[in-house]
Order: structure tokens, then C-alpha cells, then sequence
């Protein structure tokens, strides 16, 4: 391997690397519709999502490249605990570097601890300012501040009002050029993809299967043969993709699913089966939901006898890293009803209440609910750029839902203040660049508990003027711009690998 070790002015190489992809993204920020072409040699498309942006870039300067690769980890990062507040991320950590760049000596072991140690100050602050959302008009207002939009902003709080704090609401294409919602039967479980390599689709870091077959089993699956039989059954039909719910999956059946996903043979997801308690019964149950069979090590099932007819149905899979969705599940409605009695009798005969609780989480389960936003437009690239609006407007209600809301609109982030003057002045910024974003040139100074609504001009007390923000999304932005910052100020060499020359014949 040939490389290139870059170890002088490796300071003034990150920040021209900060710079060149936070300047490219901040015009998204905010309600103005800013938007980014990417162009690859695979797809193209247009977009104002920071980070499907910042996941698609590439810098020409292998070195730059390097750090860029860095960077956007403070978008992914926040994209993957709330799903929403990347580009603002991207903003502080920016904001953060222009503060390191004026100081005429950089102690950056100092700079580091400085920078946590502020952190915790805002944490503590933001969550000491936070206020419940409770009413639908709240959902409203949070999800009207994430997309302005009033018809789509609609359609997402209602969605949530009906599914609760802890609903699923995903997006889909309508197929057509409107965007509706949808509510449907579906299965939600806290365990995602036991590997990236079943991802589907990158861009979104999601493994999706259309009207899967489902194999659900409490075996561990070690050996090859412990999945070639029923791939092999399944491929004799035409049939091939496959999702596997199973104990553990490793080793040489691990291999084995990979090996063909990658050569494009079979398509196939497999998660561990769901945490929790009773886990026998949580599959039973999955597998009624599903129209398949639980085959189970216990009781003596053998996994190699999995035949077509066994497999559980539903109209469509998703995985992500933490979590997956089963939509429209396809069990029978007469068995599933008398499951259902069963258990509504059982809770209402039960005196034991930890038993009576048991019996009520499984009844909760077979009534489970998935929302979708069904999203349309005239073109595809309009379709693509409005599902990640959608996505992150979604994200927005739901951790707001969970965790409250502070004063939005960067007003809450330029209210902190901490032990750190470098973070103080960064955490204007997000609100200075919403105002440039939108073209406000100036405004009265607020007061305090005021804010401005940027789209109305509206200037009032927060929760009226509808300028609130998640506050699990703000700390998770400050978190991930300290985090990724205090790598970087702390980073002293850079080592590319050169890519090789052909040689000419």
C-alpha cells in the first residue's frame, strides 16, 4: 500500500475540510428550501437534507477527504439517535473551529476538556427549560417548525396524536402525485439488522424487503444447512428474498447469507429475536400475526423440515440498525380474533396484577398500529427530496412527543450560556444562519421567552408563535458537534493511501 503522511498544518486542513461541507449544507438549514444537486455516476438527485448531503460528499483533496469523512460523522451521528438536527450540528461544529481559529494560542488538550465540560452545562440548562408536548395543537407547532408545510405538518401530528409516544410512523411513495397518511395493522421490534451487508438501501441505511416470507425460530443458527434448505425451496419458486427473526445468527450461516446478498443471488435480512420477557410466547404470538409457524429448539421443531407454507407473510419489511418494522402483517383474521378474546377475558379474570400486566403487553401487541406517510409529487426527484423532509419532520414530532420541546429556531442554543466562550459565541450561529437563510436582515432584540417565527415574521413567546424544537435534537446536536470537534482540534497527522497508477502498456 502506498501512502502520503500529511503532519504539518494539519489544523488549517481540517478547517478548510469543516468549512468546504458545512458551507455546501448550511443554506438547507431552516424553512427556505435551500437545495443541493448530487450527481453520481449511479444516481442523481436533489436534495436539502444535511445529512443525505454530507453522506454523498467527496472532496477532491485526499487529505480534506479524509477529515470530511469525520465530519459528517456529526450529522450521521445525530441522524441516528433523533433522526432530525444534523444540519444544525454541522453548524455548531463549523461555529466551533471560526472561535479555535481566533485564539492566539491553541492549547487543544485544554480546548477539549473545556468544550465537554460545557456540554453538561447545556444539558443540564436545556432540560431544566423543557416543557411537555400534550396537545395536538402541540404536534402541530413542532412538526409546522420542522417543515413548513401546513398539509403534510398536519397529516404527521395527527398520525402521531392517534398512534401515541411510542407509535411507529414510517414514510413510503404513494404511487401517486398526493401525499396522505395511512394507519395499518403492523409489528414493531427493538432489534435491526444483525449486518450492514443486508442493507438495501445505503442512502437511507436501511434493509427493506417487499412481501417477505419471515422464518421465525428460537435456534441459533451456526451451519450453512441451517439455511440452504429453505433458500433453496424458496429459489425453486422464483422466490428470492427472505427474512430470518432467529436467536443468533453467526458463523457459517452468517457467511453464507452474505456471500450471496453480495453476489446479487438472494436478498435476505435477519434479525435477533426482540429483548424481553417470555420470549416463547412473544414468538408464538408473532408467528399467529404473521400466518407462519414458530419453530422452536424447546419443543423440538427441526429447522431443516422449514417448508414454503411455513414461513409467516406480511406486506413489507423494514430493518434499521436498532430497530425494525413488519407491516400488514398477513395472519389469519378468525384465529388472530380469538386470540384476542382469549386474552380480554384473561385479563379481566386475572387477580394477580404482574400477571394481569403480562397478559395486557401481549394484548397491546396483537392491536399494534403503523403509521405511514404516504408521500407523492410530479417527479421523482421532487418525491426523493420530500421524503427526507418528511422523515425528519417525523423524527421531529416523535422526539419531541417523547422528550418535550425548548424555544426553537436556534433561539434555545443562543440562550445557553456556559463556562466556555468558544461555545457560547458557536451556539449563536444555527440562529444567524436561520435569519440569513430566510432573508431576515434584522429584527427588534427579543425578550426574554421570545422568539421569532421566521416564516410569519411573528415575534412572541415561543410555544404562541409555534417556534419550538425537540429537546433530545438539541442535545444531541451539541453533543455530536463537541464530540466530533474536541477528535479533531485533538488530531495532529493525517495518512491517505495513495491510489495506485496503472501502468501503461
Amino acid at each position: 500500500m502506498s501512502v502520503q503522511i500529511y503532519s504539518k498544518d494539519t489544523f488549517s486542513i481540517i478547517k478548510s475540510a469543516v468549512d468546504k461541507t458545512v458551507d455546501l449544507i448550511k443554506p438547507t438549514f431552516g424553512p427556505a428550501s435551500n437545495k443541493v444537486i448530487i450527481s453520481k455516476l449511479t444516481h442523481g438527485m436533489v436534495v436539502d437534507d444535511g445529512v443525505q448531503i454530507a453522506r454523498d460528499l467527496e472532496l477532491t483533496d485526499p487529505a480534506e477527504n479524509a477529515i470530511m469523512k469525520v465530519v459528517r460523522e456529526t450529522a450521521i451521528k445525530t441522524n441516528d439517535r433523533v433522526g432530525d438536527g444534523t444540519t444544525g450540528a454541522l453548524i455548531i461544529l463549523q461555529a466551533i473551529f471560526n472561535q479555535i481559529v481566533k485564539l492566539s494560542r491553541r492549547d487543544t488538550r485544554k480546548i477539549e476538556k473545556e468544550l465537554k465540560i460545557a456540554f453538561d452545562q447545556c444539558k443540564a440548562q436545556l432540560l431544566k427549560e423543557v416543557k411537555p408536548v400534550k396537545t395536538k395543537e402541540d404536534l402541530l407547532k413542532v412538526a409546522t417548525v420542522s417543515f413548513d408545510d401546513k398539509k403534510i405538518a398536519k397529516l404527521i401530528a395527527d398520525a402521531w396524536q392517534v398512534l401515541g409516544e411510542n407509535g411507529v410512523l414510517t414514510v413510503d411513495r404513494s404511487g401517486t402525485m398526493e401525499t396522505f397518511s395511512e394507519l395499518t395493522e403492523g409489528i414493531t421490534l427493538n432489534r435491526g439488522y444483525v449486518s450492514p451487508y443486508m442493507i438495501t438501501n445505503p442512502q437511507r441505511m436501511e434493509g427493506v424487503i417487499e412481501k417477505p416470507y419471515i422464518l421465525i425460530t428460537d435456534y441459533r443458527l451456526t451451519e450453512a444447512n441451517d439455511v440452504i434448505g429453505i433458500m433453496n425451496k424458496l429459489a425453486a419458486k422464483q422466490i428470492l428474498s427472505l427474512v430470518i427473526i432467529c436467536d443468533n445468527i453467526e458463523q457459517n450461516a452468517l457467511a453464507t447469507l452474505i456471500l450471496n446478498k453480495m453476489q446479487g443471488k438472494f436478498n435476505v435480512i435477519a434479525i435477533n429475536v426482540p429483548s424481553g420477557d417470555n420470549q416463547t410466547v412473544m414468538l408464538e404470538d408473532m408467528a399467529l400475526m404473521l400466518g407462519g409457524k414458530f419453530f422452536s429448539e424447546k419443543k423440538g421443531d427441526k429447522i431443516d423440515s422449514v417448508e414454503i407454507l411455513d414461513l409467516g407473510r406480511s406486506e413489507r419489511f423494514i430493518a434499521r440498525r436498532n430497530e425494525s418494522v413488519i407491516i400488514k402483517p398477513k395472519g389469519k383474521k378468525s384465529e388472530i380474533s380469538k386470540v384476542i378474546f382469549s386474552l380480554k377475558v384473561a385479563v379481566e379474570e386475572e387477580k394477580n396484577e404482574r400477571v394481569k400486566t403480562e397478559l395486557q403487553q401481549r394484548l397491546a401487541k396483537f392491536s399494534n398500529k403503523v403509521g405511514v406517510i404516504k408521500v407523492g409529487a410530479p417527479t421523482e426527484n421532487e418525491v426523493n427530496a420530500l421524503r427526507y423532509k418528511v422523515e425528519d419532520a417525523i423524527n421531529a414530532v416523535h422526539a419531541a412527543f417523547k422528550g418535550g420541546v425548548v424555544a426553537g429556531g436556534g433561539i434555545a442554543l443562543s440562550n445557553l450560556s456556559t463556562s466556555s466562550e468558544i461555545l457560547n459565541a458557536a451556539l449563536k450561529v444555527p440562529f444567524q444562519q436561520l435569519k440569513t437563510n430566510v432573508g431576515i436582515d434584522e429584527h427588534r432584540d427579543l425578550k426574554p421567552g421570545e422568539a421569532i417565527n421566521v416564516v410569519t415574521g411573528e415575534i412572541g413567546q415561543w410555544q404562541k408563535v409555534g417556534v419550538m424544537d425537540p429537546v433530545d435534537v438539541l442535545i444531541a446536536q451539541i453533543e455530536s458537534a463537541v464530540s466530533i470537534a474536541s477528535l479533531l482540534i485533538t488530531t495532529t497527522g493525517i495518512i491517505c493511501e495513495k491510489p495506485q497508477q496503472l501502468k501503461q502498456e
